[in-house]
């Protein structure tokens, strides 16, 4: 799997680098929960450590674990069978990249990473423009077996409260 980069030894002054990692899953199998547990898994593996706030993430490794010649094959391979140990079933397909020092890479990436994001939101915008439409829906008897149904009354409510604050 990662064989061409048995040779990339880490060492402490070449630690700038842009770790991608992408998973293909059978989404109908898995909850959006679960989903977002993904990024924690990679915590198990001893002396590196992963944290992410929104459109962040970073990690450690620490400067024992880099001088017992950690390399990004042992990261990339330790990722690769945790993951496929714990979701081996939901996932379809996997890569993990390592970016090192490549600035012009690393911004192609934000660049595909916010055109995602702004793909991402537009269908959650057009999602909710849909739940506006139903806010007066008279068809009770749909409701029930709506699998929407705790969203949809959520989204009614915070719509009914934005339409009081602008009265």
């Amino acid at each position: 799997m990662l064989q061409f980069l048995d040779h990339l030894k880490l060492d402490i002054f070449d630690l700038d680098n842009l770790d991608i990692l992408l998973i293909g899953v059978n989404k109908s199998e898995i909850e959006n929960d679960e989903l977002r547990q993904l990024s924690f898994i990679s915590n198990s593996i001893e002396g590196f450590l992963i944290r992410t706030i929104p459109r962040r993430f970073w990690c450690r490794i620490s400067s024992n674990t880099l001088q017992h010649n950690f390399s990004f094959e042992f990261l990339g391979n330790a990722i690769f069978h945790l993951y496929h140990q714990k979701f081996g079933n939901l996932i379809k397909a996997m890569e993990i990249f390592f970016i090192n020092t490549y600035t012009d890479s690393i911004g192609h990436f934000k660049e595909i990473s916010s055109e995602i994001t702004a793909q991402f939101a537009k269908k959650w915008k057009a999602k909710i423009e849909e739940w506006k439409k139903r806010v007066d829906c008279e068809y009770a008897w749909a409701c029930q077996i709506c699998p929407y149904r705790e969203n949809c009354y959520y989204v009614k409510e915070v719509l009914i409260k934005r339409e009081e604050l602008g009265k």
